[in-house]
């Protein structure tokens, strides 16, 4: 997303805000996926909950591939789809325009089947309703929480990949450049120096709002997908364009709507 933007010639400012952790007991979570291979479909939401699954694969000192065996895979969007394809995962089924909950629902089968749905302790009940409407037996398990950043570091949800590179005192993650704390972000909204904000989740909007629950007329406003929108609207905060898909690109041309929206409004 971040190249997307340069490319296009905009500076992009990096501040995380959310993080997260492993659950505090693993043992619900470790006992559906000792069984996985015998479902019928793996149902993955976010590329975190693929970096919980690889974690628990290596803890294993087994291949993601492997601990998924014969299940099914269905990924949420390209990126999620795109780290499963990393760690040797086939991923048969991902929605092409709505990436979301509700375009998943749209493309799985009607017909009944067994389904892991591996998920965030925050989501939302749209897949996992649907999915049992139709007859489907769904074990959800929370595989992951949001927290404020930074997570524990004994309990972080590491990198799809383990070529991360990890500070040696906090556990944290090495920041990319042009990452700014959470102050730096609220001095910047307030002096006017950022002019967009793009809110890549609700849980993100939900956190932002908490530390700035008005922000700046200055400062137009990006929503990853309509979930976010439809919660950010919630807690009052205005969105000026909502990405018609959660792709680099898809997000450059709302983050250019939004500007020009944000003109016209004022």
């Amino acid at each position: 997303m971040a190249a997307e933007l340069n490319r296009r010639g905009a500076k992009v400012l990096f501040a995380p805000l959310i993080d997260w952790e492993l659950p505090a007991d693993t043992t619900e979570l470790d006992r559906f996926l000792n069984t996985a291979d015998s479902y019928d479909w793996l149902v993955i939401t976010s590329v975190t909950t693929v970096r919980v699954l690889a974690q628990r694969a290596r803890i294993r000192r087994v291949s993601l591939s492997s601990l998924v065996g014969s299940a099914r895979v269905a990924a949420v969007g390209a990126a999620t789809g795109a780290a499963l394809s990393e760690l040797g995962v086939t991923v048969q089924l991902t929605p092409g325009k709505d990436q979301s909950a509700e375009g998943l629902l749209a493309e799985l089968p009607a017909q009944p089947a067994r389904a892991l749905l591996p998920q965030s302790d925050l989501a939302d009940d749209t897949l996992r309703a649907g999915l049992a409407g139709r007859g489907w037996t769904i074990d959800a398990v929370t595989a992951y929480v949001t927290v404020d950043y930074p997570a524990a570091a004994d309990r972080r949800v590491g990198a799809v990949s383990d070529d991360v590179s990890h500070d040696p005192v906090s556990g944290n993650p090495c920041q990319a450049a042009g990452t700014i704390t959470q102050q730096d972000l609220l001095g910047d909204l307030r002096q006017g120096r950022i002019d967009v904000v793009v809110l890549t989740s609700p849980s993100i909007a939900a956190r932002l709002h908490a530390m700035m629950e008005t922000l700046p007329d200055t400062v137009a406003t990006v929503a990853i997908g309509r979930r976010t929108e439809r919660d950010a609207s919630a807690l009052g905060m205005r969105i000026d364009a909502t990405a018609s898909v959660p792709s680099p690109a898809g997000i450059a041309d709302a983050v250019r709507t939004a500007v020009v929206n944000h003109r016209k409004r004022n």
